[in-house]
């Protein structure tokens, strides 16, 4: 049992030793070292892009037109189904079980259809941000290449930056400049 418990402490031990030893290491590195690092608000950017505006008006309209189209077809069921219950009591049970199955099936398909046109939305939408993001990569490292960047880093990942670090008004200039708009379907 005792030489269980001398192992563990010479193994703390050894463990304490080796992370100063790294510590001192890393920490001689870094003095030695100046890194060139930049910030980017990425939300900022996605909101000032023209062409994710684009994106968005697209899908926006398309919403609001399937909006209106599902909402036409789910009133034209509701009368159909309130004249379907008036009529109940003069329809055999058959007849009416037949009608009720009729309508339960058309709202499945309008469902259905309603899943499939916010997937289509979905599937826009993410075309365009991908097609925006690759563009926004390719002018990030352009940027990284042309003033020797050691680090990127997201502006909501960190607590504090000096606003001189911060080149978001740039790489929102040269993504507007590259991608003013995108194709999509």
């Amino acid at each position: 049992m005792n030489n269980g418990i001398y192992f563990k402490f010479r193994w703390i031990v050894f463990v304490a030793v080796v992370a100063c030893a790294l510590s001192l290491s890393t920490q001689g590195w870094a003095q030695t070292t100046q890194l060139k690092i930049a910030v980017i608000d990425t939300k900022k950017v996605l909101d000032s892009s023209q062409a994710m505006a684009q994106v968005n008006q697209r899908v926006l309209s398309m919403r609001t037109q399937f909006q209106q189209e599902f909402s036409q077809k789910e009133q034209q069921l509701i009368a159909q189904n309130q004249e379907l219950f008036k009529q109940k009591t003069i329809l055999s049970s058959e007849v009416f079980a037949q009608k009720k199955a009729d309508l339960d099936k058309q709202a499945a398909i309008i469902r259905s259809e309603a899943k499939d046109r916010k997937n289509s939305l979905n599937q826009i939408h993410n075309t365009g941000l991908g097609q925006v993001k690759d563009q926004l990569d390719i002018i990030i490292k352009s940027i990284v290449e042309a003033k020797s960047y050691d680090v990127i880093l997201a502006k909501n990942t960190i607590v504090y930056s000096a606003n001189s670090l911060d080149i978001t008004d740039e790489v929102v200039q040269k993504l507007n400049a590259a991608l003013p708009a995108v194709s999509i379907q």
